[in-house]
């Protein structure tokens, strides 16, 4: 079996260093205190969570984790968080009385599903769904730690609540943080610009409503471990200096990594020696089986959004200044902002401190074999 992992969340074996950043995550909830967590896209964020949740699970912490991102409408949270709460609840009818004491005009369901489980769920009928409903459900987790437990909220791809502003969504939400003695939370999300400023703008209702973190780059030596002691496992030896090299190509983005690592690993013959032109090997057929998608992607950009992409490819550094700028022969500044804007929206692209850079480092290779 490949013991590379990506696209999963990664558990077990696979999930390896980020011993800091998951003990700051389980100190400061079994602290009682909110996170928030920063990191661009492919970083490792949801694995470092859920290895946060099995630590804080084994504590005796009830931990429900929430992905805002199917959510549309106040009627999908409320169906997909009253579900959320639900699933992680050993008795469903103590849960059914809870939901039905505070959440009102909305009448639970408890039925069999497809194994032969009790399952919950909840029947709308004609009721509208508003701020009271959102207001009282978001009510709900106090209600169920009751004064002698503690339930701990993650809420994934946070920035999505944007989708809920019509219902003041964020402001009603902040309340309940304030007000709750029972639950902590964690918020997370992919774009990482608008997180920031959801949680340091203040005229924002998050504006420093918790402790903030910052997810980095994976320490090199602890990778070049991972992929040895990975690839042993099949008598394949590689070399610190090709493991370095792995990194390099990846720009050390953990997804990528295990992307690379994987391909190689059902390529290799037992026994063998990796090479750079293994690793190359393996880098062109992941480029290859990707390039309609990067064709389309590429092709659906702007003119202006196009040059920067070029220019990503030698450097994100001192991106609006003139130099730059004349250097690569982009727009104007007020243009090549729209387009920055645009690219980190759609995740194309993403910034580490002052540092910008193409999220998917085989598409920026895709660019410099095709584009350049």
């Amino acid at each position: 079996m490949n013991p590379f992992s990506y696209g999963t969340v990664v558990k077990g074996e696979n999930f390896y260093d980020r011993e800091e950043e998951s003990k700051r995550i389980v100190d400061t909830l079994g602290g009682g205190n909110n996170l928030v967590l920063y990191a661009p896209r492919r970083f490792g964020k949801t694995s470092l969570v859920f290895n946060a949740i099995e630590q804080l699970k084994k504590q005796g912490y009830n931990c429900i984790y929430f992905d805002f991102m199917p959510v549309f409408s106040p009627e999908s949270f409320v169906r997909l968080y009253a579900k959320a709460l639900s699933s992680q609840q050993s008795n469903l009818q103590k849960f059914a009385k809870t939901f039905i004491s505070t959440v009102k005009n909305i009448r639970p369901v408890l039925g069999l599903g497809q194994e032969g489980k009790l399952e919950f769920s909840i029947d709308f009928a004609n009721e509208k769904v508003d701020e009271t409903i959102v207001s009282q459900l978001l009510d709900l987790p106090e209600m169920m730690a009751g004064k002698n437990q503690r339930i701990l909220i993650f809420f994934d791809e946070f920035q999505e609540v944007e989708k809920l502003k019509d219902i003041n969504f964020e402001g009603l939400l902040r309340s309940k943080v304030q007000q709750q003695q029972h639950v902590n939370y964690l918020f997370f999300g992919s774009k990482t610009h608008i997180m920031q400023a959801m949680f340091n703008n203040k005229n924002r209702a998050f504006y420093h409503a918790a402790s903030q973190m910052t997810l980095g780059y994976l320490p090199e030596k602890d990778t070049v471990d991972f992929l040895q002691r990975n690839f042993s496992k099949k008598s394949v030896h590689i070399s610190e200096e090709i493991a370095q090299y792995i990194i390099s190509v990846t720009a050390n983005i953990p997804h990528y990594i295990q992307l690379l690592a994987a391909e190689i690993w059902q390529n290799v013959e037992t026994g063998t020696n990796i090479t750079q032109d293994m690793v190359d090997k393996s880098v062109l057929r992941v480029v290859d089986m990707k390039s309609d998608y990067y064709v389309e992607l590429f092709d659906h950009q702007s003119k202006s959004k196009k040059q920067f992409l070029l220019a990503l490819c030698s450097s994100g550094k001192n991106i609006f200044s003139e130099d730059y700028i004349r250097r690569y022969r982009l727009p104007s500044y007020a243009t090549l902002q729209r387009a920055v804007s645009g690219l980190i929206n759609d995740g194309i692209i993403d910034r580490m401190g002052s540092e910008y850079f193409i999220s998917d480092p085989f598409f920026k290779l895709f660019l410099k074999r095709t584009a350049l």
